[in-house]
């Protein structure tokens, strides 16, 4: 009887250390599919890629520390990398390319790019009303450390080139 009381009780200890472990490798394939689903990119490459294939009238390169203080207000210390195209006042066109050193500090850049575009629209509205239906179809994505901003006069195609970065 004692013989039989040790094997069901060792049985018992081998069949929970063995679910155990199939748990911690299951919590373990889940997060490392998490972290392939957006695979990293130049952020320089993608600003490009939507400056060549979308039409715009008025853009040009804006310095990473003047955008990110000036135009977004946000902390140069969080960004890991930026690329920046931007207009000179006359449309209100715009390409943002942001990836960030922690995924916390996304939700802060989001809401940089939709402060900007909301001032763009005040803005645009007294003095250059044609240039509004751009800032009403901005696209504003972000995927991963990655947030990206476009405002320009295809918003179909902008979101199709980003779709090819960020999933």
């Amino acid at each position: 009887m004692r013989k039989k009381a040790i094997l069901v009780l060792t049985f018992a200890l081998c069949m929970a250390g063995l679910s155990a472990c199939g748990k911690e490798n299951k919590k373990e394939n889940t997060s490392a599919v998490t972290e392939e689903q957006q695979t990293d990119f130049a952020v320089q490459e993608l600003a490009d890629k939507i400056k060549s294939e979308i039409t715009f009238t008025d853009l040009s390169v804006i310095e990473n520390g003047v955008a990110i203080n000036r135009l977004y207000e946000l902390d140069e210390n969080k960004i890991d990398s930026a690329a920046f195209y931007s207009n000179s006042n006359a449309t209100a066109e715009d390409i943002a390319v942001i990836k960030v050193n922690d995924e916390s500090y996304v939700a802060d850049v989001k809401k940089a790019f939709e402060t900007r575009v909301a001032d763009q629209k005040e803005s645009f509205q007294s003095y250059n009303a044609n240039e509004v239906p751009k800032l009403d179809g901005a696209v504003i994505i972000s995927g991963g450390k990655y947030v990206v901003l476009v405002v320009s006069g295809d918003s179909a195609k902008a979101k199709e080139i980003i779709g090819q970065y960020i999933k």
